[in-house]
């Protein structure tokens, strides 16, 4: 084969070009810090800074255990599907009904949380009324959901790597005024809040099998490229969460960038609502293409009608009067995240003795340890969003 023709690979039906390893990483990383990272120093602090900050470790060593699992399954399998596919070939077509049930509204729902926070943050950033904000943002975001997974991968690299910048410059700038007495507050009467909202910010899954499917045939490089992924965003998530309530306490506003602004003034507010508007951008367009893509691969709706869907009902919930940022937060993280892994969890023992394809080791180590784990802290997640 020349290098011309290794320069693309063919994906249902289209040849295009493969991702380098640079690029699936901040596809991962740029879908993961969205809308959540801004409702994580919130929920820390109804709990306490410390324990906030064992609750995003804890947690994100699960996901990144729950995430390998997934890029397991997607490795033994030959076919391209997102997780609705994956689950009718490996479970039927009832417990595929059922994922897309979940995968669809938690997508939708997520989508919403950054319409909202869209509107909010321009609005503090720019000035004028949040609502028209987030339909103006709602009008950009879905042109490149339109334009598809080409267009957005080089401005989730571009807006990823600002996001991460900015965070950290922000973070590192207001640590020195860290107050000692917001280190040793706790709260154990909340400590079911911050699960919802922790989970939903540490979600990733719908950008694995995107990932997968446009790098070249290396599963090490896909493995990396999943790891990195997601530790970068975890890391970034204790820093964020240590400066804001370190420094605020339990001032923090639902919308961390909001509440540091109206502390620290302008050109705090103006890097903070900057970088919110930035990750929920990458966020809403990653997870448009991939929600669009599910309905394509997994159900075989056409492109123009699926992407309608995407980016209309969002829109539509917004106007009715869904504008809660922390309830949506923590109802997609808790209750349809949770559905989505015992499923994928599934699946994970399914394809391991039934998969297409071999892979080039013996599976996960302690596969048994952590699927027991992953069950319930998401069993755990599950009942505290539904009370």
């Amino acid at each position: 084969m020349s290098r011309n023709e290794k320069s693309v690979i063919l994906h249902h039906g289209v040849f295009k070009k493969p991702l380098s390893i640079n690029n699936a990483i901040f596809m991962i990383t740029g879908m993961t810090i969205g809308a959540g990272i801004l409702g994580i120093p919130y929920v820390v602090a109804q709990i306490g800074l410390l324990p906030g900050i064992l609750y995003i470790a804890v947690l994100g060593t699960i996901m990144l255990f729950f995430n390998l699992m997934i890029g397991e399954i997607v490795l033994r399998t030959k076919e391209s599907f997102q997780l609705p596919g994956l689950v009718g070939k490996y479970l039927g077509k009832p417990a595929k009904i059922l994922m897309s049930i979940v995968v669809v509204l938690g997508g939708l729902g997520t989508l919403l949380a950054y319409i909202i926070g869209e509107g909010q943050a321009l609005a503090a950033l720019l000035g004028g009324i949040p609502m028209w904000w987030s339909v103006v943002f709602w009008a950009i975001g879905s042109v490149l959901v339109w334009r598809g997974l080409q267009t957005i991968k080089t401005a989730e690299k571009i807006f990823s790597i600002i996001v991460i910048g900015i965070i950290l410059g922000l973070s590192f700038s207001i640590l020195p005024q860290l107050q000692t007495t917001n280190l040793v507050y706790f709260n154990f009467s909340n400590i079911l809040i911050p699960f919802g909202v922790i989970l939903f910010a540490l979600n990733v899954s719908p950008s694995i099998a995107e990932a997968h499917a446009l790098l070249p045939d290396d599963p090490e490089k896909f493995r990396k490229a999943l790891i990195l992924g997601t530790m970068i965003p975890i890391a970034v998530y204790i820093l964020f969460a240590l400066a804001v309530v370190g420094v605020m306490g339990k001032d923090v506003t639902q919308i961390a960038t909001i509440g540091l602004s109206q502390k620290f003034g302008s050109v705090v507010g103006l890097l903070g609502n900057l970088f919110a508007v930035l990750a929920m951008g990458t966020g809403f367009m990653g997870l448009g293409v991939a929600l669009k893509q599910s309905l394509i691969w997994d159900w075989k709706v056409s492109t123009f009608s699926s992407t309608l869907f995407v980016i209309l009902v969002p829109l539509t919930l917004f106007m009715v009067g869904f504008n809660n940022f922390i309830t949506i937060l923590g109802v997609v993280g808790g209750l349809f995240m949770g559905i989505e892994v015992i499923l994928m969890v599934l699946v994970y023992w399914k394809a391991k003795k039934a998969g297409d394809l071999p892979v080039a080791h013996d599976g996960l180590r302690y596969a048994g340890l952590f699927t027991a784990l992953i069950l319930t802290v998401f069993t755990i997640a599950t009942v505290a969003s539904i009370l």
